[in-house]
């Protein structure tokens, strides 16, 4: 695998150039970037031409796989548990995820590298966790992406607390390291120009001077409009449903004969305010607003397995394997929100 480093306004920029396996299912964590070519074979015919239009992937309401999951009970005797099957995202590893105390944002580059269609992702742990989802959707679209993202910044330009070591229990440190970083990476995507935007949200954080979700969404706002330009739009990705607390690879391990132990009610793992809230600044700025919730869950309960695979990978990450299993629903995502209008 070759490996390049480019500038970019005085940011490093890694990229690299390798192999990864067509299937949108398993990557390895060494690969910072593929780049994806596309053979076009054209079939030509004296009689007629047949124009075949794929069905929309569906991103809303009951899941079929949810539902199913839904029902609980065992956990398969097949069913693949420990380290592998819940991993963390491989931009940790790749070093492609700025640390707490970095202003800078490390970017890296993945997808098809000759794509006319560039897009970025930033914003915490919790937009890094969706990388899988969108290297594949990435790939199978030959899209470029670029990825932005550092430990305990949120999306939104806000002062705001982190914990030490990134512990839930952690003293509340100020975190200005996260106000200089937002200012540095909205000042590379506005030089990049990209075609979209992602901010992957994260609301729940104690935020400088309190202000709580209605501060947070006006902060979310002053990120889009940072951004925002001729040719750019934005999709805002929800936050995804809140566990019932527990580390859910141990959970579901404790109780492999019964799994319901390891669900959380829908009533407790989703704030409807905060979704109003956020899909209310979303669209003041023209940027797309997807909740991601009913991947997750029925109408009444969010399981912590679904389709073989566990959700978490910890008590609030989704694991690497689950995200890469949504990429259908993160592409969709993305070809609505790249049909909509320019973000102001």
């Amino acid at each position: 695998m070759s490996t390049r480093l480019l500038i970019l306004g005085g940011l490093l920029v890694v990229s690299a150039c390798g192999n990864i396996s067509s299937t949108g299912e398993v990557t390895t964590t060494t690969v910072l970037a593929t780049t994806s070519t596309s053979t076009s074979t054209t079939t030509s015919s004296t009689t007629s031409t047949t124009t075949t239009t794929l069905a929309p992937i569906q991103i809303s309401g009951e899941f079929a796989d949810v539902a199913e999951a839904a029902a609980l009970g065992p956990l398969p005797e097949n069913f693949a548990l420990g380290a592998k099957a819940a991993s963390k995202s491989p931009l940790y590893d790749n070093g492609c995820h700025a640390s707490t105390a970095a202003i800078d944002p490390v970017i890296c580059e993945f997808g098809d590298l000759e794509s006319d269609v560039v897009i970025v992702f930033t914003g915490d742990s919790h937009a890094a966790q969706w990388f899988g989802a969108l290297e594949v959707a990435a790939r199978t679209n030959h899209w470029k992406l670029i990825s932005m993202t550092k430990s305990s910044c949120p999306v939104a330009d806000v002062p705001t607390y982190r914990r030490r070591d990134a512990l839930p229990d952690g003293e509340e440190l100020l975190y200005p390291e996260c106000d200089e970083f937002h200012k540095r990476a909205h000042a590379a995507m506005r030089e990049m120009q990209p075609d979209l935007v992602i901010f992957a949200v994260l609301s729940r954080f104690r935020l400088v001077n309190s202000g709580g979700i209605a501060a947070f969404s006006a902060g979310l706002g002053k990120s889009i409009s940072a951004v925002a330009g001729a040719g750019t739009k934005v999709l805002v990705l929800g936050e995804t449903p809140k566990t019932n607390g527990e580390d859910i690879p141990s959970c579901l391990s404790k109780h492999k004969s019964d799994i319901s132990k390891c669900a959380n009610p829908r009533s407790k793992a989703e704030f409807p305010e905060r979704v109003k809230y956020i899909s209310d600044v979303a669209s003041e700025h023209s940027a797309t607003y997807v909740n991601p919730v009913d991947w997750f869950c029925t109408a009444d309960l969010c399981p912590g397995a679904i389709a073989g695979r566990i959700v978490y990978r910890d008590y609030n990450h989704i694991s690497d394997q689950f995200a890469r299993y949504r990429a259908p629903q993160i592409g969709e995502a993305i070809k609505l929100a790249l049909a909509r209008p320019d973000a102001t």
